[in-house]
């Protein structure tokens, strides 16, 4: 029984020895230190972040409006504002956008800039956008908007259109446009909205022809369009025979005698509706405009000399 065991004994030793030597056989070689593997399979990214500041300078000719409202579109959105606000009339506009917000290829950037004021018009400003930064825009100017003045041009005694009649826009005596009716009679013009101030302003219309122009005082108030038609010539009321005054200052007198009171001074083109005769002198009517534009019939005396026989058929002037 003993030789059996120390035979396991054995055996089992012999068996850890085997085993011990075949296993040293497998393992890795030993290294003094640490290795260190000095590839670094890292990717750096560089990402720049910014924002888009707009400076635009702004300009006024003449009037300034209290407020005005600014908007901002981008790539080519007209109805959807990337931002939008009111401030009072500003020397410069400024705002901040988010980076990559604009078009940065084509113009198709807008400002829109909206005076809160109707004597004003809207103004855009169109710019090609950059991805981050500053950009400066040029001057924008802001102006009065025009002022319009429109109508038709008729003979008063019949209401038939004239054609081609001369429209100018004076103030004082300055004129600062001028236009003709076309071959319907209509006439436009635009003028500049910093005229809506001036107390001197007026229309003049009819001076190619032979009749006293008409003329009236242009007062824009709390509104930019003017509609006015002239009517130019005698009335109906204006019986024949008539006859227009030669020259200005012609006197028209209470009485045929030298020395007679003198009612008024007459501009050339005045007509008159002559009903009496006398070797030196007509009596007739002319018509006075009073206010509220209603025309009477006033009666006096003019020399003869003063008058000649109107031609209803002949109402432009001769260019000589």
């Amino acid at each position: 029984m003993i030789s059996f065991f120390n035979y396991f004994y054995k055996f089992s030793l012999g068996l850890v020895v085997i085993l011990y030597f075949s296993c040293a056989q497998f393992r890795g070689p030993k290294y003094p230190e640490i290795i260190y593997n000095n590839k670094q399979p890292l990717i750096s990214v560089k990402y720049e972040y910014g924002e888009i500041q707009i400076i635009l300078p702004i300009q006024y000719d003449g009037d300034i409006p209290e407020n005005i409202l600014f908007k901002v579109f981008a790539k080519a959105d007209t109805m959807n504002p990337i931002i939008s606000f009111l401030q009072e009339a500003p020397s410069e506009f400024r705002t901040t956008l988010p980076q990559g917000s604009l078009d940065i290829t084509e113009k198709t950037n807008l400002i829109k800039i909206i005076p809160q004021d109707e004597n004003f018009d809207p103004v855009s400003v169109r710019f090609k956008g950059i991805g981050f930064g500053r950009i400066v825009l040029p001057p924008k100017v802001i102006r009065s908007g025009q002022l319009i003045i429109s109508g038709k041009t008729f003979l008063k005694n019949d209401a038939s259109i004239l054609p081609k009649v001369k429209v100018e826009i004076k103030d004082s005596e300055d004129v600062i446009f001028t236009t003709s009716s076309n071959d319907s009679g209509f006439y436009q013009i635009a003028i500049p909205g910093e005229y809506r101030f001036s107390e001197n302003l007026k229309i003049v219309v009819g001076e190619n022809l032979i009749f006293k122009p008409f003329t009236q005082k242009l007062i824009f108030d709390n509104v930019r369009k003017l509609k006015i038609n002239a009517l130019l010539g005698p009335s109906r009321a204006m019986r024949g025979p008539l006859y227009i005054t030669e020259k200005s200052n012609v006197h028209f007198k209470k009485g045929p005698d030298i020395g007679a009171e003198i009612l008024f001074l007459l501009n050339k083109g005045e007509v008159v509706s002559v009903d009496r005769i006398t070797p030196g002198s007509y009596h007739g009517f002319i018509e006075v405009e009073i206010s509220g534009g209603e025309n009477i019939m006033m009666e006096g005396w003019i020399n003869r000399a003063d008058l000649r026989e109107l031609n209803l058929n002949s109402i432009r002037k001769v260019i000589k």
